[in-house]
């Protein structure tokens, strides 16, 4: 549903885009009202919704990248925070709409190439494929009206996400935990990828968001109450709550 006033609405080939202002934060729609991003417009580097705090838990694990890839730009929260908490990191952004990147450039502060981003009009597997770049960080973030990109959720392109990664490199992909998505076999083909190396973390029963954490080297995932300075730290930081992310991720899979 979509809420406040309409600032543009248009198509982009694949879908109607809707952009709306409601007390102070701007929010991006596909279709019938499917938001897909918000900003806080006199805060952009805020993160407004759990599942985007939720993904930058990849940072507890991967301090002070430096070469960070975003697939999905929608309306840019991903990327303004990570040009904040990364002062020293160079960010390549992946987006498949010519339309969404404009939007988002005009409406949502997001910044003309250059400097620290790199934005690309591409798909993510198409990039993933033919880039040789390697990356701190691969953070997925990449829907249609209709639910997770498809041609991202494969083996073929996980397991290409973590050649990409540098060493001790960390992935981390938005997902959605309906009952058609079938979450359990996501997982099990992220697990086949990653080698065993993943984690899950689960925002609610069902019909909520979650998110696939990957990691080039598994064994970082042996002993997740290590991080527990790290959440702290970034918490201190982003005012995000790190700790209670990294509770849940212990809770989930070491508990269950």
């Amino acid at each position: 549903m979509i809420e406040g006033d309409v600032v543009c609405r248009c198509r982009d080939g694949l879908s109607e885009i809707t952009i709306a202002d409601s007390r102070g934060v701007r929010s991006l729609y596909f279709g019938d009202g499917v938001m897909q991003s918000c900003l806080q417009l006199g805060r952009p580097s805020a993160l407004l919704m759990d599942y985007s705090q939720a993904m930058m838990t990849a940072l507890v694990f991967r301090r002070r990248p430096e070469s960070i890839l975003l697939i999905g730009l929608g309306g840019g929260s991903l990327l303004h925070f990570l040009l904040q908490a990364c002062p020293a990191s160079s960010i390549d952004v992946v987006e498949i709409s010519g339309e969404v990147i404009r939007l988002a450039q005009e409406y949502f502060y997001v910044p003309p190439e250059g400097g620290r981003v790199a934005i690309f009009r591409s798909a993510g597997e198409d990039f993933i494929r033919e880039t040789d770049r390697r990356y701190d960080l691969i953070l997925v973030d990449a829907f249609d009206e209709a639910g997770p990109a498809g041609p991202l959720l494969g083996e073929m392109f996980l397991s290409a996400c973590r050649l990409r990664l540098q060493e001790n490199g960390v992935f981390a992909m938005n997902v959605w935990n309906r009952l058609c998505d079938n979450f359990p076999v996501m997982c099990g083909t992220a697990g086949t990828a990653f080698g065993g190396g993943t984690l899950k973390l689960l925002l609610g029963e069902v019909h909520r968001n979650a998110i696939i954490f990957g990691f080039e080297n598994p064994s970082l995932v042996s002993d997740v109450a290590a991080y527990r300075p790290e959440a702290a730290r970034l918490q201190r930081e982003s005012n995000i709550n790190f700790p209670r992310f990294l509770k849940h991720l212990y809770w989930q899979n070491f508990c269950s």
